[in-house]
């Protein structure tokens, strides 16, 4: 019986592979496309993933960017105050300290994130933080209802990441903007209206802790007091990271290199504006041909931006956190065209910026030169 079965296996093992080798020999052009088309579609994959940004949610074409006036430090008595005191904090008494930690690595007021944590919470004193350990109401992806975590540790890291990626990937900066994430109006699931209390009710929280410490608001324009017909391009900082030209020790880039990169603490996410008047001809992922005569887009821009001045200039804005604004846009000196990332062949967070004249890149710092009058600080 058993050399029965072994005689059955090998004649339809082998009756297998005959009909593997048939529809092989008869579709090899058709596996030979697949095959080139995957491969394209894992280089594209790669290009819209960037080299150190991995961002869940991307906002396309926004034109608005945002700037942020810090008033200084956390008021600590307030601060204690509420979370030292299980009255007052609830299930989150003591957790003050992980909250400014998280927000500092995540780049977000830590004011913010506590007022909206109380605010979900009912002051720490809510089933989902008390029996689940889900300080931001945070929902199961499957539908099932809230999230539970195994610490509360957890959940606040969980809440600090979901933050992040309202606050600096999609650009929701504000408690009303915020507002309409958390708790939008004319909801389905809120009959009763309640969600038109979400705002007021977070901002009043806040100034209970003494009131933000990052201020942002959205701007589609910057006035960094332009020097004639040009405007400054990151206008978080004036920190020249690399200069134009060849190059060594750079890790994963070309040895030459073709414009001038910017970067500073804190720029993550931080507008990128328009150096002159002109045109937006490109706004896409990585950088492709689009004129005969500036065809060289190289291999590792990220989401990039490329605005047409007239005369023969163009300026070119790589390494953009998510899609900038759409091609065709006027833009003046100084408007918000995208924001600051590190995709695409990119080995840290920064703005790599060139000019090009008739298609030929040359050095930008005689142009910018003048910005950096006083040194290239922030």
């Amino acid at each position: 019986m058993k050399n029965l079965w072994n005689m059955v296996k090998g004649l339809v093992k082998k009756k297998i592979m005959l009909w593997i080798a048939g529809f092989i020999g008869a579709n090899a052009v058709t596996i030979l496309v697949g095959v080139i088309l995957l491969t394209i579609l894992l280089a594209i994959i790669g290009v819209l993933s960037g080299s150190v940004d991995h961002q869940q949610s991307q906002q396309s074409d926004s034109k608005a960017g945002y700037v942020c006036s810090p008033t200084g430090e956390i008021n600590m008595k307030k601060w204690k105050n509420i979370f030292h005191d299980k009255d007052r904090s609830g299930a989150l008494k003591g957790y003050g300290d992980e909250i400014r930690a998280l927000s500092e690595k995540r780049g977000i007021d830590p004011v913010l994130f506590a007022a909206v944590a109380m605010h979900e919470t009912a002051w720490g004193k809510s089933s989902a933080v008390r029996l689940k350990n889900n300080p931001g109401g945070l929902m199961n992806p499957n539908g099932s209802g809230l999230y539970v975590f195994d610490t509360m540790q957890e959940g606040l890291e969980s809440m600090a990441l979901t933050l992040y990626n309202r606050i600096i990937v999609d650009g929701l900066v504000t408690i009303e903007q915020l507002g309409s994430v958390y708790a939008p109006i004319g909801a389905a699931n809120d009959p009763n209206n309640l969600n038109v209390h979400w705002v007021p009710t977070t901002k009043e929280i806040a100034q209970r802790f003494g009131g933000l410490i990052m201020n942002c608001k959205t701007v589609d324009h910057i006035d960094m007091g332009g020097i004639g017909n040009k405007s400054w391009v990151s206008p978080h900082t004036k920190n020249i990271t690399s200069g134009f030209g060849y190059r060594s020790g750079c890790g994963n880039c070309s040895s030459f290199h073709a414009g001038i990169d910017i970067a500073s603490a804190g720029i993550r996410s931080t507008p990128i504006t328009a150096f002159m008047d002109g045109e937006v001809i490109v706004s896409k992922a990585q950088g492709t041909t689009f004129r005969s005569s500036l065809s060289n887009m190289g291999k590792g821009y990220g989401w990039v931006v490329v605005i047409d001045h007239g005369n023969g200039m163009h300026t070119r804005y790589g390494h953009m956190m998510q899609k900038g604004i759409p091609v065709g846009t006027d833009v003046k000196a100084g408007d918000v065209i995208g924001r600051v990332g590190s995709t695409g062949s990119s080995t840290g967070v920064h703005l790599h910026f060139e000019i090009l004249m008739n298609g030929k890149r040359i050095n930008p710092m005689s142009y910018v030169k003048p910005f950096l009058t006083g040194g290239n600080g922030s």
